[in-house]
């Protein structure tokens, strides 16, 4: 692109009556025309605005001189607006997915867009192409409409609830997996956008900007708040429940949907569980994992566990992995959540004492929780209690740690 700028143009000299005129005029300060403001710029090597007092005369001799008139000056238009385009950002403030089947979602986009200059640009509704910068645009994972915008400098633009099809399995399972396994990414978005500046013809110009957006992190932070044995189970056989948090740093907001997950100490699952209409926003979600643990594996395999939680039990915790086996929305499998979210494995610690705390509470307020029952309890408990002088003994002797929670847990087997 060759460098332009517009000359200055010298006022012919006035004598007489209209000397005396035109220095009253001198006195009285015009609203700057859009000819005013398009002089301040140039295209090419020195692009961008003039410095302030900048005599554009004497810039150096590399930029050609053009008059802006007629044909030419309908050509400077369009340069020095994609100029502007291409200097300009695109940031993303929110955005939501939602309803995703195996072949669309609900999408709605949030953003700002930022020209330089002190023009005021108007836009046709357009239509984006979202794309992967490591696959390229060549292979877009989704189309997005914009509405008509009027753009000045700082501008927000958006479109809410577009119901999208994807255009490239491939390219938005690339994003899934981006999204829950960076910490920051980029979206491409690319485009014609047909523009019009002031009252001169419309043009089109080319937008192909790579936004910043942050992803998941893999829920860096998840933790497991709580978790306690429903005793004896519910009708549906759940006898597990825990609370948990996953973070969100991302301003995604995301409908899941219904999470099906193994529960597992090291490499033995001890358990499934479920999160019902997983829905995260941007920040913390609490979230309720409703399972069965199945006592009699964890029986068969005591020796084994106890030795590997022993570290974590010697602290006060257990330590456990969920990991998703399958998700679905209204009944259907999502393919591309269920594929990305099942190689990623969640493990945290949760409290020992406030697992045994929380399942001797939910079974004193059950109907479970009658006088022989209780009675039966506390028996046991004082006949086969612990003091706090054999209590390191007993974490430091695994048979038998594994002897006294074998003991009960066949007992909890029973309930």
């Amino acid at each position: 692109m060759s460098d332009v700028e517009k000359p200055v143009e010298e006022a012919p000299a006035v004598t007489g009556a209209g000397a005396a005129h035109g220095s009253a005029a001198d006195q009285t300060t015009k609203a700057p025309t859009f000819l005013d403001k398009l002089s301040l710029f140039t295209i090419g090597k020195n692009r961008g605005q003039l410095p302030p007092g900048k005599d554009v005369a004497t810039e150096s001799g590399e930029n050609a001189h053009l008059s802006l008139s007629g044909r030419s000056f309908l050509l400077i238009i369009p340069r020095i607006a994609q100029d502007l385009l291409n200097s300009g950002s695109i940031v993303i403030d929110s955005s939501s997915i939602l309803q995703p089947t195996n072949n669309s979602v609900i999408l709605s986009i949030a953003s700002h867009i930022y020209i330089p200059g002190p023009f005021t640009v108007h836009t046709d509704p357009q239509q984006l192409q979202l794309y992967i910068p490591q696959v390229g645009s060549e292979y877009p994972m989704a189309l997005v409409n914009l509405p008509a915008a009027k753009i000045h400098k700082n501008t927000s633009i958006g479109e809410d609830n577009q119901y999208t099809v994807f255009e490239n399995y491939t390219s938005w399972n690339n994003f899934v997996h981006n999204t829950i396994f960076l910490n920051a990414g980029s979206l491409g978005m690319k485009g014609k956008v047909v523009t019009q500046l002031g009252k001169i013809k419309k043009f089109t110009l080319d937008l192909d900007k790579v936004v910043p957006s942050n992803g998941l992190n893999q829920f860096s932070g998840f933790k497991i708040d709580s978790a306690s044995l429903v005793l004896p189970a519910e009708s549906d056989g759940t006898n597990l429940i825990a609370n948990a948090t996953l973070p969100n740093q991302s301003v995604l907001t995301l409908e899941i949907g219904n999470t099906t997950l193994d529960i597992m100490a090291g490499n033995l699952t001890i358990g499934k569980g479920v999160i019902k209409n997983l829905y995260l926003k941007p920040g913390n979600n609490s979230v309720q994992i409703r399972g069965t643990a199945n006592l009699t594996t964890i029986l068969d395999n005591l020796g084994s566990l106890i030795a590997q939680q022993r570290e974590y039990i010697r602290n006060g915790y257990l330590s456990l992995t969920t990991q998703v086996t399958d998700i679905s929305y209204n009944g259907s499998t999502v393919p591309y959540y269920t594929e990305e979210m099942s190689k990623l494995a969640l493990t945290a610690q949760t409290p020992l004492l406030g697992l045994l705390l929380n399942t001797l509470s939910g079974f004193l307020h059950s109907g479970a929780a009658n006088t022989t029952n209780l009675t039966s309890i506390l028996a046991n408990y004082t006949s086969n209690r612990v003091t706090r002088d054999n209590s390191d003994d007993l974490l430091n002797n695994a048979t038998q740690l594994e002897v006294v929670a074998r003991h009960h847990l066949e007992r909890l087997v029973k309930l």
